[in-house]
Order: C-alpha cells, then sequence, then structure tokens
C-alpha cells in the first residue's frame, strides 16, 4: 500500500493562523481536484478540509514530490504564500495512511473526540472527488470502509454519548462564562448549518433573543423563521456538533478561560450583566451584514461561523459602536478562515475567542470518553488489517497462482466427471487437451495482469484484479503459494 498516502495538516500540527492558509472552500476544493485531474500528477485524489484539519488523501507512485505539487496549487488558489514550515505537515503512507482516515472517520483524531460531524464531512469529500473524476477504485474502496468504520465505531461504542461539536463547545464556553445564557441576547454571523445548530442549542439554554446575520438577507430571515417553528426538527444528537447538554453528567468543569490580548486576565462572573426572567417567548430576526454594527450593540454573545475567505466583523466598522458599550460582549469566533478581526480584543468590553480556544474547554469531554477510546481503536485496527488483506490479495503475483489453481480445479473436476468414458490412452489425451486449453484461456487474462502491473497505474492495477477476481470467484480459493 505505499502508493496510498495523506498529506495534511490539522490542529495538532498547526496553529489556525496557518490552517487559514491551507484552509479550502468547496469551490477551492474542486479547483484543486480538477487541477489535479487535468494535469494526471496523482492518480486519485481526494480533499478533505474543515475548521481543523486540511488534508489531501491521493494515490501516486511520486509521494515524495507530491507536498511542494500541492502547497504550490494552494498558494494559488487561495492567493496567498505557501506555507513554508514543512514540520507542520504530516504525511502517512500505505497502511499508516488507512489507519489514519479510519481514525478521522471514526473522530477519534477529533478536537472533540466521539464528534459526528466530521463523517459527514468526509462522504462529502468524496462526493467532490467524484464530481471531479479523481476518485478512483482505490479511492473508492478506501472510503467506503471509512464510512463503514465511522458508522460501526458510533453504533458499537459510546464514545459518541453527550458528543459536543465546535458550535456546541462554543455555547459551553459562553454558559461557562455568563453561568447561564437565560435571557440573553446572541448574535449569529452566518446562516450554514454551525448557525443553524447553534441557535437551537441556544433557545435549549435559554436564550430569548437571536438576531442571524447573513451576507444573503432572504436566507438570514429563512433561518431566523425556520428556528422558532415549534414543529422544526431539531438537530439530533446524530446531527453536526448540535447534541444537548447531557444534564445527567452535571455541567461541564470548564478550566479557567483568558481574555484574548491580555496577559492573564480572566473574565470575572460578576462582569455579566444582571439577568432579566426569560420571556415567554423568544424571538429571531434576519439582518444583513451591513446591519452587524447596529445589531452588536445590543446584545451579549456573538458566533461567527462563516465561510469567508476573510473576516466579516471589521475592526474599522465595529469599534465606534462597541467602544461605546458599558458591558462585556463575548464573541467567539469558530470560523477557518477566521471572521472576527483581532483588533476588536483590544476594546475595553471585547472578550474574543477563536477556535483554537476551545482546546481547554474540550479536555472535561475527551476525559469522559477515554474509556471507549480503546474499543474505538480496536475497530480501526480489524478494519485497517481487513483492508490491507483485501489490497494484498489484488496483487498480480497471488492473483496469477489463484487463476492456474482456479484452472487446474475446473480441468481435474470435468476429468473425474468424463474420465471413466475413455481408454487410458484418451485419458491421457484428455488430461493433454484440458491442460492445453486452460493454459490458452488463461495466457490473455495473465499477460494482461503482467503489463498492467510492469506499466499501469495502481488504481488500474488493482481495478484489473478485483474484476479478475470477481469474474472467477478468486476469493473462495486459498492462496497456498508464497510470495514470488
Amino acid at each position: 500500500m505505499a502508493e496510498l498516502s495523506i498529506i495534511g495538516m490539522n490542529h495538532k500540527t498547526a496553529p489556525v493562523a496557518l490552517r487559514e492558509q491551507w484552509a479550502l472552500n468547496r469551490d477551492h476544493a474542486l479547483a484543486l481536484l480538477h487541477q489535479i485531474h487535468a494535469e494526471n500528477t496523482l492518480e486519485e485524489a481526494l480533499v478533505l478540509s474543515t475548521c481543523n484539519r486540511a488534508e489531501v488523501y491521493f494515490v501516486s507512485r511520486k509521494a515524495d514530490e507530491a507536498l511542494d505539487y500541492l502547497a504550490g496549487h494552494v498558494a494559488r488558489l487561495r492567493q496567498a504564500a505557501p506555507v513554508t514550515d514543512r514540520s507542520v505537515f504530516y504525511r502517512h503512507d500505505g497502511p499508516d495512511a488507512v489507519r489514519h482516515l479510519y481514525r478521522v472517520a471514526a473522530s477519534l483524531d477529533s478536537l472533540i473526540v466521539g464528534e459526528h460531524q466530521i463523517l459527514g464531512q468526509v462522504k462529502e469529500a468524496y462526493r467532490l472527488a467524484l464530481e471531479a473524476r479523481t476518485a478512483g477504485f482505490l479511492l473508492n474502496r478506501l472510503l467506503h470502509g471509512a464510512f463503514r468504520v465511522g458508522k460501526r465505531v458510533m453504533t458499537e461504542t459510546e464514545i459518541g454519548r453527550g458528543s459536543a461539536g465546535v458550535a456546541q463547545a462554543a455555547i459551553e464556553l459562553a454558559r461557562h462564562i455568563f453561568t447561564s445564557l437565560e435571557g440573553r441576547s446572541v448574535l449569529l454571523v452566518g446562516a450554514g448549518q454551525n448557525a443553524e445548530c447553534a441557535a437551537q442549542a441556544l433557545l435549549r439554554a435559554g436564550a430569548t433573543r437571536l438576531i442571524v446575520a447573513n451576507r444573503t438577507l432572504s436566507r438570514a430571515q429563512q433561518l431566523a423563521h425556520d428556528i422558532l417553528q415549534p414543529t422544526r426538527e431539531a438537530c439530533a444528537p446524530e446531527g453536526p456538533g448540535c447534541e444537548p447538554p447531557d444534564e445527567a453528567d452535571g455541567p461541564v468543569a470548564c478550566p479557567a478561560v483568558q481574555r484574548r490580548g491580555d496577559a492573564g486576565e480572566e473574565i470575572e462572573e460578576d462582569a455579566a450583566p444582571p439577568v432579566s426572567a426569560p420571556s415567554a417567548a423568544p424571538t429571531a430576526e434576519g439582518i444583513g451584514l451591513e446591519d452587524l454594527p447596529r445589531a452588536i450593540a445590543s446584545v451579549d454573545l456573538v458566533i461567527s461561523s462563516t465561510g469567508a475567505p476573510e473576516p466579516v466583523l471589521k475592526y474599522d466598522a465595529l469599534a465606534p459602536a462597541l467602544a461605546r458599550r458599558a458591558r462585556p460582549l463575548l464573541m467567539i469566533d469558530i470560523a477557518v478562515p477566521r471572521d472576527i478581526d483581532e483588533r476588536l480584543a483590544t476594546l475595553a468590553e471585547v472578550f474574543l475567542y477563536n477556535i483554537d480556544d476551545l482546546d481547554r474547554l474540550v479536555a472535561h469531554n475527551l476525559e469522559r470518553r477515554r474509556g471507549e477510546i480503546p474499543r474505538a481503536e480496536k475497530i480501526v485496527q480489524a478494519e485497517v488489517e481487513e483492508f490491507g488483506q483485501w489490497l494484498a490479495s489484488r496483487q498480480v503475483a497471488p492473483t496469477l497462482r489463484l487463476l492456474q489453481k482456479y484452472m487446474e480445479t475446473l480441468q481435474q473436476e470435468q476429468i473425474r466427471r468424463y474420465g471413466g468414458q475413455f481408454t487410458d490412452a484418451d485419458r491421457r489425451k484428455l488430461e493433454e487437451f484440458t491442460r492445453a486449453l486452460g493454459q490458452k484461456m488463461l495466457h490473455r487474462p495473465m499477460t494482461l495482469l503482467r503489463d498492467v502491473a510492469k506499466d499501469g497505474p495502481l488504481s488500474e492495477n488493482v481495478a484489473l484484479v478485483d474484476m479478475i477476481h470477481r469474474l472467477f470467484d478468486l476469493d473462495s480459493i486459498k492462496d497456498e503459494g508464497g510470495d514470488s
């Protein structure tokens, strides 16, 4: 499996500032995949880009050259300088690449272990690769294995119980700082899935006034309308990062959090404004981004999660309104690239956190799930071994042996069936005839296998071998030969 590789960076190896330079939205990912397909530099490729990782899975016999190739293309797509610090990247080959993908799909490599969102993101990455025609036979097989692993881990273990995605972690952070979200006013910037799930979790936590801001006003207004519908289907635990807090386990014991931009100054619990009794019915409205200065002056909390390539909450536009505030404003930026201008943290009443600040918050969740991780890792290991066995069986040498054994078995069966109808001399001729016929029948597929193994792409090689296995039912035959 040495030709199957992954190159990437994630929240463990690179800070958010560097991950931003490799953050690829859907259009970026498609453009990169189309470029790979046009240049035929990599046989197969898949791009997985989330707020916590940017990875390219690929099939190539030239994996050593892939990082420079990908870094150049990403820099051009993002119109940014290439990431020159190679230490923030990791590369896995062969079985290690398979194990890494399976652990990603099982959420074992996530910032919040046990979150459900990543499996949907892997599926979306696969759909894009299919659209760009860069997912060939090998990645198709590998990705369906990853989907199976993710499902098994979530259904056969309790690693996802009480799981919190990024949006939920942001709300848990807000609950820690404010003690309670009862009666709070919240501004959600962005109207995507994270915003919808955050809105529902905020309503469950007691927030009474929600403002949804989006570049497209109609989308913001639609989301504001939808989240208040009593028949609206809530983000279930299976949804992407929308799990309600597990009250049975008590409140999350959050570690102390520091104010962004200040040296060690903590946000005092009594700095929050008095909490009024929640109204009978919460309200929600949708606004355009041009109304952000007006809206931000009256809210307690801002959660931003757009897919914009540059900050949407800009210092010059918002500083005048925020400078007049007499009470604290908590701003949580869960977007990559970041949505909120870092200079806003220098204002007296602004407390700004980004996605990297959630790391300490999730330590509690990691500890609670630690007991389930070994069970999940066993599932991953078993599936990695199964994939390795399958791929090993799709190599040319064992397939040639199985083809010969298949034909020998077929020949012997026919001789046993019809040999009694011939004299000894004629039986020997029958054996010679069936042997020669079998060799003649196998000559073309065996020659084709050898030629593809010698000069053809790996994906084509594995696909051809797999077809021959299915055509002759070779998986039902035990290979007793050695390596060759």
